[in-house]
Order: structure tokens, then sequence, then C-alpha cells
């Protein structure tokens, strides 16, 4: 498996700058290696292996000839992870019959995708590439490739910068991570979401985007998959009805499919072509041989098995295959007719099993609003299930102690992309909102001032709306889900031993350590007093006492059950101040996205190249956007100085007393 991060480099500069510094993101480069690369890639002239998924690519080299196969997966963000399998050719052995080849993995996949059919070349790719190690002491962590790229195809040339950091076996994706992180923030750089190989097809029109879904071959391979009598069956029926320009309605009426799946697996096909369709699917068309295994998962974070029916949540799916989990393409979700008031907690109850019983009480509320922020008529839906989600993640932070976090760590990696997927759509939603409230108040003669912004805020939104429902039609959401369920179902599922090593009892129990936790969440914001008192408070204090805010009040929400009937009064007071806090955060966000709108004319800074090149020359001309971020300003100006009057009453005796009361009933 190839993990690494690929980059577009804007210029010639760039990529001069990146040859010559010596450090990047806290790592050290060793002093570059230049090298000239040819690549050359192979296919059939039907483009079976292209219509598989795969790539296939011959490399000269002192040795001999390095050939590659490369699955053409999509990319998240920067970072490609990708199916890789090599062999080193003699030069006298022929690179065009795989017939031919040593016996090795590469030869076997090949054979199995083209059969006895020979290899033609495609295109080749001249690079002049500079290779930097990245270390952190003895440890190599990447490998960073600059690459001048010089491509020829029918008279045409294209020439282009690109940055790739391959992740060393000595380095972690942390490490990767830092280097990507420093790359997008302190470089400025765009992420590159396509190999050399898909930019050298689409430079050269061999995958039509505007007129012609369907290469030949895949077309021929659609057709015969639309002859089965399953689901595989109405995703080819849809592909082959969007191939001759039907719409994404008429394709899901005549595929009997909806127009959100249809939408779905266009997007998947664009990043996977024929790779959409399982290889034992595949295996039948191209009749090759029957003992082949499933393409392994990505990133397969839980053990591979069936999934049980879970009885709350009833999650259905199919049981494993080979090594992989094969998933329905409609999952049949049962979701909960009502949902329960409360979790059920009692003072008794231990931490781990208090944690389970609120994990599994927004799991359903999460599920349960899944369907509306689907169909996303009713905003609140979405609303309703980032809620959930955020629940469960801030869950973590108040029963982390109580918990295996190793175990748990799939959860919380599921959480967080769900959080992010559905926050990414709410936060357009939050802002408009806001913006229409400005817009009410105005004459009726200005409301269309805003249609700009409008404009380029409805493409972001559907944009990341996309995203959000390709994520929630994915394997990796759904088997999230379903191992969750399953895992929330074990009484004390995911607790650490209640004795200590020494076989003393430790502290678990709800009436021993929750008035513990709620002090500790109260010294947690108290701790701000003398932060955030006194003139010119930095906002990025404000918005983590926020932060501190919201960890306090959802401690008392999880705990509502085995405290004080006064724990509503107290969870109010809590809440005016994260509120307040939060209002100032949202203004300060609008604030700067609108500032970005007058600069780019774009929803935030301009960050594809495509937009640097597009962005206007001179400052967007929009006084009514202008006016409503000078509207904007004197909003966070005025809650700015308000604020000494909110925060004064987490100082008050009362409120402590109150807090008191609250707890004292344990």
């Amino acid at each position: 498996m190839e993990i690494e991060a690929k980059f577009v480099l804007p210029d010639l500069a760039t990529f001069h700058h990146l040859q010559s510094i010596d450090l990047l993101a806290g790592f050290v480069l060793s002093t570059g290696e230049a090298k000239q690369v040819r690549d050359t890639y192979l296919d059939t002239a039907e483009r079976l292996i292209l219509a598989a998924g795969y790539s296939c690519r011959q490399r000269e080299q002192h040795e001999g000839v390095l050939l590659t196969l490369k699955g053409l997966k999509g990319a998240e963000g920067a970072v490609h992870r990708r199916e890789e399998l090599e062999m080193l050719l003699s030069d006298d052995q022929p690179a065009d019959l795989p017939q031919l080849w040593p016996s090795s993995p590469l030869r076997d996949q090949v054979h199995r995708l083209i059969g006895d059919a020979s290899l033609v070349p495609l295109f080749t790719l001249q690079q002049a590439r500079t290779i930097r190690q990245v270390s952190r002491g003895e440890r190599q962590v990447a490998e960073l490739s600059l690459d001048q790229v010089h491509l020829n195809l029918r008279g045409r040339e294209q020439v282009y910068f690109e940055l790739e950091a391959e992740l060393a076996p000595q380095g972690t994706e942390d490490d990767l991570a830092a280097i990507v992180t420093c790359l997008q923030d302190d470089w400025g750089l765009e992420p590159e979401s396509r190999s050399k190989f898909e930019r050298a097809l689409d430079f050269a029109g061999e995958v039509p985007l505007k007129n012609a879904l369907l290469m030949p071959q895949e077309r021929a391979v659609c057709q015969q998959i639309a002859t089965r009598d399953d689901l595989y069956a109405r995703r080819a029926s849809a592909l082959l009805a969007l191939d001759v320009g039907a719409k994404q309605v008429e394709a899901g009426e005549r595929a009997g499919l909806s127009a959100r799946r249809v939408r779905h697996w266009l997007a998947e096909f664009r990043q996977k072509r024929l790779g959409v369709f399982p290889e034992r699917v595949l295996d039948e068309i191209y009749a090759a041989r029957a003992s082949t295994s499933p393409e392994p998962l990505p990133e397969q974070e839980f053990p591979p098995g069936p999934v049980e029916l879970c009885s709350e949540m009833e999650l259905k799916f199919k049981p494993s295959v080979g090594v992989g989990i094969e998933v329905q393409e409609q999952p049949a979700e049962l979701v909960p007719h009502s949902l329960p008031d409360k979790p059920g907690l009692e003072a008794d109850d231990s931490m781990a099993e208090a944690a389970r019983k609120t994990f599994l009480f927004h799991l359903q509320r999460m599920v349960y609003h899944e369907p509306g922020t689907r169909l996303g008529e009713d905003i609140e839906e979405l609303h309703d299930m980032r809620v959930a989600t955020r629940r469960m993640r801030a869950a973590f932070n108040v029963f982390g102690d109580y918990l295996d976090l190793a175990q748990m760590a799939p959860f919380l990696k599921g959480l967080r992309r769900t959080g992010r997927a559905l926050g990414a759509v709410r936060d357009l939603d939050v802002f408009w909102e806001k913006t229409q409230c400005y817009l009410d108040d105005l004459p009726t003669g200005q409301q269309l001032d805003l249609e700009p912004l409008r404009t380029v805020w409805a493409a972001e939104r559907e944009r990341a709306r996309e995203r959000m429902l390709a994520y929630l039609d994915s394997d990796r959401y759904i088997r999230f889900k379903a191992r969750f369920s399953e895992f929330l179902q074990k009484p004390g599922a995911g607790g650490l031993p209640i004795v200590s090593p020494q076989d003393e009892p430790l502290p678990h129990r709800l009436r021993h350590v929750v008035p513990v936790a709620v002090y500790q969440r109260l010294a947690a914001v108290r701790a701000y007093d003398e932060w955030v008192n006194g003139p010119d408070v930095p906002l990025e204090r404000l918005h983590q006492l926020r932060i501190a805010a919201k960890g306090l009040r959802y401690t008392v929400e999880y705990f509502r059950e085995v405290l004080g009937p006064e724990a509503k009064a107290l969870i109010k007071k809590i809440k005016a101040l994260q509120d307040h806090l939060g209002n100032l955060q949202d203004a300060v966000v609008a604030s700067n996205l609108l500032r970005d709108f007058l600069t780019w004319g774009t929803w935030g800074q301009a960050q594809t190249q495509k937009d640097r090149i597009s962005r206007p020359a001179e400052p967007v001309i929009a006084p009514g956007v202008a006016a409503y971020l000078a509207a904007r300003q004197t909003e966070l100006q005025h809650l700015i100085e308000i604020f000494p009057q909110i925060w004064v009453q987490f100082q008050d005796p009362e409120f402590s007393q109150l807090v008191a009361t609250v707890v004292a009933v344990l």
C-alpha cells in the first residue's frame, strides 16, 4: 500500500524554493538528489486495465525496467492511499507481453484483468525530479519528490510542477499529517487529487467529462452487468443512462434508483471508474480466474466478520465475504419510531456503564435524524444529527478516564469523520440563517444586495452537501454505525478495571465521581477569570473559554438524571454564556468570510488553482456585502462590550450555591 500526499506547485519559483529549504514542518530535509525519470504507461488497446480501475507504468532504470500496477483511488484531501504492486524486468524481457513475465503477484493481477492480451504504450512522461529525504533524528519519515513534469501528446505539450511526500516505513500518518498541514497552511499549496496518469488522461481527452461518460470498454462492461438481476445491474443501468446524456433524475427512473443514489454513484465512478463494481462481478465479465479475493477494504479499522442485528438500531448487513465486508447498496435501516427522553442513568451506575448508555442514547438520535438530513428539506434535521455526534464526541472527554480508549479509538475516529461531514453543511446553514435575519430587516429594495454572496454561498453549500451525502452513503460510515451499535449492546462495554493493580478499589460509581467531575469542569471555566477581564481580550481566548463552558454544560447535561432538580436552571445559566460566546465566534467567522468574498469573490480564500487564476485583479465591488460586513463587525464589537455583564454571573456566590445544590443529592 502506497501512502503519499500530492500537491500542485503554482510556479517555478515555488519549485526552486522547496528545493533549497532545510526544514519542513519541523523535519530536516536532506540535500536534493536530482534525477531524470521516464515513465511509459501501458494498457491494452481496449483499455482493460484502466477500465478495471488501475494504471500500469513502465519506468526505465539502470538495473532493468520497473513495472508498477497502481489502483486508481480517490484522495482524501492531499493524501492518496493506493494498492501498489511492483516487479523488475531485465532488459531482455518484453514489457508488452505479460504472459512472458516472471511469476509474481503483479503478473497474476494483470493476467486477471486482460487475459492473454498484449500491452501497448499509451503515452510517456518525462520528469526532472529532485528527491529529498525527510527525517527527524535517525528516523526517516518520508521521501519528498519535487517534479517538473513534461507531457507531449499528439503535438500538444504540457509542463507542470508537483510535489509528492511518500510515507517511509519508519514514518507515521501523524508525521505525514504534519507535513500536509505545513504545506497547506504555511505554503498555501493546493492538494492534487489526481495521479500523474489521470492528469495525462484528462489532458489527452481519454476520460471524456462533458459528453460521453464511458469509454468503449467501460460501456461494454456496463452493458453486460446491466443484464444481471441485482443491485449492480441498477448501478450499471444508471451509468449507461448518464452516458447517453440523461439527467440524474431520469437516469434514476430508468435504473430504479433515487436521484441521490445516482449522484453518489456518478461521483464514485469518476473517482474509481469500474472499481464501483466488486471484483467478483468484473471477474465474471472478464472471464478470468474464479479464485480471487475481494479487494481489501481501505483503512480497515474493525476486524472483518458478519455484523449481527442490533436490537435498538436494527442495522442489517450482509455476512462477510472472503476477507472483507460487503454492504448492501441500500442498508436496511429501521430507524426508531420514537426516541427515549433520557439515557436511563442511575446513581449507582459505573462511569463505564453511564458512558455506554449515553453513547447509545445519542447514537439513536444520530440515526433517527439521518433520513431527514439526507432529504434536506428541514435544516433542523441536520442540526439535530450533528448535535448528536457532538454530544458523543464530547462524552469521550467526560468519561475518558474510565474507558479503554484504545478499544474506543475507531468509534471516536468515526464520530470525527461524521462530524466533519455534517459540520461543513451545518456551518453554512448557520451563516445564512443569520444573514437572512439581516436581510429581513432591510427595506424591500435592498434585499437583493447580497445576491452575489448568496450565489457563491449556495454553490459552496451544494458542494458540501454532495460530499456529506457521499460520506453517508459510504461503506466506511455504514460499518462505523453498525460496529458502534453492536458494541454498545454490551453492558459496561469499553470500561477499564474498577480495581487498581494493587487490588484496591477505584472510584467509579456516579454518586462518587460526578460531583468531582462537575467541579473540575467549573474550575476549568473559572480559570479564565484573570485572562478575560480587562480591555483588548484576544478573540481566540474567548473562543477557548466557550469550549470550556461547553464542557461544563455537557457534563451537567450528561448527569442531569442523577443531579438535583436545580440542574435545569444551572444548565440555562451556562448556556447563556456559551450562546453569547458562540454568537461572538460566529461574528468573527462571518466577518472573515465576508472580507474574503470582497477580496477574492469566492467563498473563503482562493484555495484552488482555478480560483487563483480567475480571482479578480481588484477587490470585488459589492456595496451590499460591504454593508453587511460592517453590520457583523458592529455586532462583534457589541458582543465584546457586553461580555463582562455575562461573565460576572459566573463569579457570583449565588452561582456557586446553585452548583453545590445540584450535586448535593449525591
